[in-house]
Order: structure tokens, then C-alpha cells, then sequence
């Protein structure tokens, strides 16, 4: 058995209700590390649901998702406390930047210095710089999500959540670990393989990418303090969010055949948490099934 020396460990996982970050949340408890989840249930009308229609729907697509972003994380609590690990958890807008500081407060008064930071949370209401007029002929995004011309708020909802939050957390981290004089430390962020270069989602995708270059910067000016910051970088995943056909006809173009599942993503990140990545600092790692390589 590979010891990831997260035994003990204080973490932090933002956006953990469901998919990858609730996962994230779980496998960092199996190492026995104490979780502190944080969460924002979105609504249904986001992606023009209801209510109604996300209590009756079973399969993976838009209505499904829905209900799953507008979960609680009380069934990740209780996981967790149910494997006999400690976990707590505070729902919180985190593009309210004084929220940032009370989380760290938080967790601080219950287990002492955080450790660890997972940057999940995110928004991803698909945006395109076509205009109205032809997408009123394709108005869709995978058949699925209704898409929108880009504007400034299309274009500031996903940069203070995707990026601004991401870039916040790190600075408040790095405040606290510098000032106590820590020299362990780990911030891993979750970007997507579509970053560079995602037409039909062109600000979700903005936003990811330049928290690539964070993680990069980020590496550079905290290696000193004995923190390590990496990026993992996910192809299509699982959350509840593709229609099953849709999923098939992905896995197909995959080397491996399937798309991702969020025990995937998880763990990547307690690699890149563990003592075995303790050398590896300012990576974006593909997780993706060699979907880009």
C-alpha cells in the first residue's frame, strides 16, 4: 500500500455537493485527512429548469444535472462520517470575496491550519460569440443547454467564480501558511481539457485557461514556502450533465473507450496531494482518457 502521508491533513475542497468535488471530498477522507466541503446550490433556472422537472428526472442530461447542482452536501457529510472520518461543511458564495477568509476561519477553528486546497467550484452556462440571429436557428449546445450571446455578464459570472475565486483561495492559503511558518503545503486546481480552445462555451473555457497560468505563477512564487501547485485538467466526465447518447458517442473517440468518472479526477488530485508528488510543482495534468495528449 503507498502511503500518501494525508493522514491527519486539514483540506479544503470548494464545489463539493456532487460530481467531482463531493468524490475529491471522499477520497481525501479514505486517507483519513479531515475535510472541510464548501458548496453553493445553483438553481434549476440557470439552464431553464424547474423545480417540477428536476424531481422527475432519472437519466443523465440537462434536467438531471440540475438537480444535482441543486443538491446539499449532506450526503457527502454523511458518507464521510459514516467511513468514521471528520468532515464538515458550509454552503457559501465564493464570488463574495469576504466569504474566502471566513471559510479559512472556519476550518481553522475546528481543526488548526489547512493544509490542502482543491479549486472545484465552478459555473458553466455556455456562451458563444455568435449572435442571436443564427443562433435562433441553433440555439443549443450539445442538444442540451441553451446558448447565449456573449456579454459582460455571461462573461463576469464565469471569471468571478472560475478564476477569481481560484486566485483569492490561493492568496488567502498562502497568507496563512506563510505567516505561520508551515512548509508543507498543496493547492491543486481543476481547470478542463477544453481550455484552450472550447467554441460553444468560449467564457466557461476563458475562465478555466487562466486558471492554468495561475497554477503556473502560483508554483513559481510559493515553491520557496514548501507549497506545490498543480492543475488537473479533465476530459468529459460523467456528472450527470451528458445524455447518455452523447456519452457513447464521446467514449468512442476516446483511446480508452469510456469517458471519465469523478473517482477519476479524485485520484489524480490525491496524487498530486501526496507525499509520491512531493517534487512535482506547476503541471497541468491531462485526465482524459487520452483524449488530448
Amino acid at each position: 500500500m503507498i502511503k500518501t502521508g494525508l493522514d491527519g491533513k486539514t483540506i479544503i475542497v470548494t464545489g463539493a455537493n456532487h460530481g467531482i468535488g463531493a468524490a475529491v471530498a471522499n477520497a481525501f477522507a479514505r486517507e483519513g485527512a479531515r475535510v472541510f466541503v464548501t458548496y453553493l446550490r445553483q438553481s434549476p433556472e440557470l439552464y431553464g429548469e424547474t423545480n417540477a422537472t428536476i424531481e422527475q428526472a432519472t437519466v443523465p442530461g440537462r434536467a438531471y444535472y440540475c438537480r444535482e447542482i441543486g443538491k446539499s452536501s449532506e450526503h457527502v457529510v454523511n458518507d464521510i462520517l459514516s467511513l468514521g472520518g471528520e468532515c464538515m461543511s458550509c454552503e457559501a458564495d465564493l464570488s463574495d470575496p469576504d466569504t474566502i477568509p471566513t471559510l479559512f476561519d472556519m476550518a481553522e477553528d475546528r481543526w488548526g491550519a489547512v493544509d490542502v486546497i482543491i479549486n472545484n467550484a465552478a459555473i458553466d452556462i455556455p456562451d458563444t460569440f455568435l449572435p442571436q440571429l443564427v443562433l435562433d436557428k441553433d440555439p443549443y449546445f450539445i442538444e442540451e443547454y441553451h446558448l447565449t450571446p456573449m456579454t459582460a455578464h455571461t462573461h463576469d459570472a464565469h471569471f468571478h467564480v472560475n478564476s477569481r475565486v481560484v486566485a483569492l483561495m490561493m492568496a488567502e492559503y498562502a497568507r496563512r501558511h506563510i505567516a505561520y511558518g508551515s512548509r508543507w503545503g498543496r493547492i491543486i486546481n481543476i481547470t478542463t481539457d477544453g481550455a484552450r480552445c472550447h467554441p460553444s462555451n468560449v467564457s466557461y473555457a476563458a475562465s478555466k485557461f487562466a486558471i492554468e497560468s495561475y497554477t503556473r505563477s502560483a508554483a513559481t512564487e510559493l515553491g520557496p514556502y514548501g507549497i506545490t501547485v498543480n492543475a488537473i485538467s479533465p476530459g468529459a466526465v460523467q456528472t450527470g450533465w451528458m445524455p447518455v447518447e452523447l456519452e457513447n458517442e464521446l467514449a468512442a473517440t476516446y483511446p480508452l473507450r469510456r469517458v471519465g468518472k469523478p473517482e477519476d479526477i479524485a485520484k489524480a488530485v490525491i496524487f498530486f496531494a501526496s507525499d509520491q508528488a512531493e517534487w512535482i510543482t506547476g503541471q497541468v495534468l491531462q485526465v482524459g482518457g487520452g483524449n488530448r495528449m
